[in-house]
């Protein structure tokens, strides 16, 4: 039997990896210093990285072993700066991660932040893309188009779930078992049209660690933040790991998504924090 603390994964999310354009983006950029504070961290801490495929993997087969300390990386967006800071902190520490692609922007910029001011952040290339994957990077799909999926009609849920899955897999032969829910939105319909486009994990942005009870299209993950240096870093690695503000979280989402889904059919403005995912 594993026990619930030794099951539980931390996920954590990062975004941007270099300079705001805007004071409402900050936030959700990390300086490259550190992520190299944090990659330290995590090698003296005696932490594994694994992608999201597999801890996917990990738990079908049983979950974290004795003094095993998996934990996962992911970053969202694809923004250009991945390749030119995250790619060589990884290579460096020999760390492995999950990069998360909107392919309908690879090689342009970030048109779904047209309105915030940040819709000119160069987006990864798809050569790029090919070299980070061949250094053992997992690219996963993060939608073609970066839409609130939950606000989708079924069929174009699945053309947003199936294109880029296509698109990757095409582009650099090899399987994509990953998505990632843009502005972590999703119900019970956008979940099943990510299933049925063949993905075997899926990221939210429920913020706990992942257990073996997690269902692996909802796996949980812990934003990071500009100002998260190593010491709010281990405090969010030990909140995540916390039952009861895991049961809390859960109480919460389950009371909200009614909610959400009342105002969208009535046709009122939605107004509610998401993050950049």
């Amino acid at each position: 039997m594993i026990s619930a603390k030794r099951a539980a994964v931390p996920i954590l999310m990062y975004h941007a990896l270099s300079a705001a354009r805007t004071t409402g983006f900050e936030r959700w950029t990390l300086p490259a210093e550190r992520l190299r504070e944090h990659l330290e961290y995590f090698s003296r801490g005696g932490y594994r990285p694994v992608t999201v495929a597999g801890l996917v993997e990990l738990y079908r087969r049983g979950g974290p072993g004795p003094g095993d300390r998996p934990i996962v990386l992911t970053f969202d967006d694809a923004y250009a700066d991945f390749h030119a800071v995250a790619l060589p902190l990884l290579s460096s520490y020999e760390m492995t991660g999950t990069l998360f692609v909107p392919t309908g922007y690879v090689g342009g910029h970030s048109g779904w932040m047209s309105g915030e001011g940040e819709g000119e952040r160069a987006i990864l290339s798809w050569a790029a893309l090919a070299e980070i994957s061949g250094c053992g990077i997992e690219v996963a799909a993060h939608s073609h188009t970066h839409p609130e999926m939950d606000r989708l009609s079924v069929s174009q849920m699945s053309a947003q779930a199936r294109r880029p899955k296509a698109e990757l897999e095409d582009r650099l032969g090899l399987p994509v078992y990953s998505f990632a829910y843009p502005y972590g939105r999703y119900d019970k319909r956008v979940r099943a049209a990510v299933a049925a486009a063949g993905y075997l994990g899926a990221c939210s942005m429920n913020s706990w660690a992942a257990t073996a009870g997690s269902h692996p299209l909802e796996l949980p993950r812990t934003a990071i933040f500009h100002d998260t240096d190593t010491a709010s870093l281990a405090k969010r690695l030990a909140a995540s790991r916390s039952r009861t503000r895991r049961m809390v979280l859960r109480a919460k989402r389950a009371a909200d998504v009614p909610a959400e889904r009342w105002r969208t059919r009535t046709g009122q403005l939605l107004v509610r924090e998401t993050g950049k995912s």
